[in-house]
């Protein structure tokens, strides 16, 4: 299993609609790659205005090569919605999900 981190840079010049990223962005991602092999899509919206990222999205794939293939796919799509929400470009990292005991 992986996680890939799709992070928005806090910057000082940030724009960053909210409402559209939640009521729009967030289900075209679970529409396009939901059909390839997303697991899951979480957002973490920061509650402390000085935190590094203002959003960060984690999408679940089984593998980097099922995300990749999905990506090929509909990452224009997803990319070129961006500029409806923000003025940042996004960071992206792709994890390995380490699950240890409670």
């Amino acid at each position: 299993m992986i996680d890939v981190m799709v992070a928005y840079p806090n910057t000082d010049t940030l724009s960053f609609d909210d409402d559209y990223y939640l009521d729009k962005h967030a289900p075209l991602v679970n529409s396009l790659l939901g059909e390839r092999g997303l697991r899951y899509l979480r957002v973490h919206r920061q509650i402390d205005p000085q935190a590094p990222y203002h959003l960060v999205a984690h999408l679940g794939f089984e593998s980097v090569q099922r995300f990749e293939a999905a990506f090929a796919e509909v990452g224009d799509e997803l990319l070129a919605d961006i500029a409806n929400f923000t003025n940042v470009e996004p960071v992206l990292q792709a994890n390995d999900v380490i699950d240890t005991p409670v």
